[in-house]
């Protein structure tokens, strides 16, 4: 089975670390591509020939810097440094004339067996099936059509004080979790900013950084069922809001940690 997000990740190498691709109406935002597509491309960019699979992606940030137009993509990547416990890379997208979009770092790493633990517990939610999917119909972004969600807390239209939402969530066609997925999803909890006023504002993530708790083999455990994002807000002030994110397993295991420092209209 050929899955949407698949579908629309294209790359066409041109050169050594070079390579284009395309934009896709699918995941188009108001102004542009979705910031989790973009992520995507940019990780897909380099994992997609990486011939030692066993590096993973620990740590990638993502500078969104300018919505890119529809058409084509220009990629260019380089490894910083690669040893045997880390590898660092590059990656720039560009519109053709050259103009800069987006550029991100990349760390990689293999995992090795050691001791587990960590602080952080999943909160107590419902089971996702228990839980009503929202309809997403109702939203004007298209990329939103394309994933599964089911509100526990924090629907778009409703204030919530703390700016808190928790959201089950998965890829509409039920495509399987990997880091390139994980990458797209850590982008979709809504707005900080709409939940804390109830209604829609002018806003733009210009960074955006994902922690990759979960090796390939615990993302191929989960598959296709639902993930919870439990997502907040630090603060907000001149302008600029944080959301953090953080997904669990439906297990109850961390999945992935999501940071964003989001620009918005002043008046909002």
């Amino acid at each position: 089975m050929t899955y949407t997000l698949d579908e629309t990740l294209g790359i066409e190498r041109r050169g050594e670390n070079l390579f284009a691709s395309h934009t896709d109406q699918k995941y188009w935002n108001l102004i542009g591509p979705y910031g989790g597509w973009i992520a995507a491309l940019m990780l897909k960019t380099v994992l997609h020939d990486l011939e030692d699979r066993r590096f993973e992606p620990v740590a990638f940030t993502v500078d969104f810097m300018k919505a890119p137009k529809e058409g084509e993509l220009i990629l260019r990547r380089t490894c910083a440094r690669a040893g045997r416990t880390a590898a660092f890379w590059r990656v720039e997208l560009e519109m053709p004339d050259g103009t800069p979009c987006a550029r991100a770092l990349l760390t990689l790493a293999p995992h090795r067996e050691t001791m587990v633990f960590s602080q952080t517990r999943m909160p107590e939610v419902p089971e996702a099936m228990k839980v009503e999917p929202f309809e997403t119909s109702v939203l004007p972004v298209k990329w939103a059509h394309l994933y599964e969600t089911r509100v526990i807390k924090g629907a778009i239209g409703q204030v919530t004080a703390d700016s808190q939402s928790l959201v089950w969530v998965r890829d509409a066609d039920k495509r399987p979790l990997d880091h390139v997925s994980l990458a797209a999803i850590s982008d979709s909890p809504f707005p900080r900013l709409f939940l804390a006023t109830g209604r829609p504002s002018n806003i733009s993530t210009i960074t955006m950084t994902t922690y990759f708790h979960a090796p390939s083999k615990e993302l191929q455990d989960i598959g296709s069922d639902l993930i919870l994002a439990d997502a907040r807000c630090e603060r907000s002030v001149g302008g600029f809001y944080d959301q953090h994110t953080s997904f669990y397993s439906s297990a109850g295991e961390l999945v992935a940690v999501s940071q964003q420092m989001v620009w918005y209209d002043r008046e909002a």
